[in-house]
């Protein structure tokens, strides 16, 4: 099997949160860095048609935390020999961000925020069938100062 074909890993995904350690109560960041293959393609967040799969960044809801909306980058408009159409393509490295807090009791220790990023690849050749990856990134919950 061809590995650019295999969507089930399709993609190179990390995700950590900035600042790695928040105390009850705090702000921070999450991110989630999306490595496409080179040479190959993902459909952006507001693609060019209504019939393309946009990228899409989802997380689970998880007790004492606020996710906001997922921020996307802007897409690159490019054409390619086999479409008619300018398409509103990622490629490369994509970053996405979204704010989180944490509440105001929350206990320390370790938490696990699980995701889904779901879209639609292309290769040089072809589109894939859309797919879905998770996601996973963990926040240390500081214990509160004394």
């Amino acid at each position: 099997m061809n590995a650019l074909a295999d969507t089930s890993r399709w993609l190179a995904l990390s995700a950590r949160v900035e600042p790695a350690q928040l105390a009850a109560g705090q702000r921070g960041r999450l991110v989630v860095e999306v490595e496409i293959p080179e040479g190959c393609h993902i459909e952006a967040h507001a693609p060019a048609e209504p019939f393309l799969v946009p990228t899409e960044l989802g997380f689970e809801p998880a007790d004492g935390l606020v996710i906001g909306p997922v921020e996307y980058p802007p897409a690159e408009a490019r054409q390619f020999d086999w479409s008619a159409m300018v398409l509103r393509v990622y490629r490369g490295t994509l970053r996405l961000e979204a704010p989180l807090a944490l509440a105001a009791g929350a206990a320390p220790g370790s938490r696990r925020i699980r995701g889904r990023l779901r879209y639609q690849g292309c290769t040089p050749t072809a589109c894939l069938m859309p797919s879905t990856q998770p996601v996973e990134a963990v926040l240390e919950v500081a214990p509160p100062r004394p």
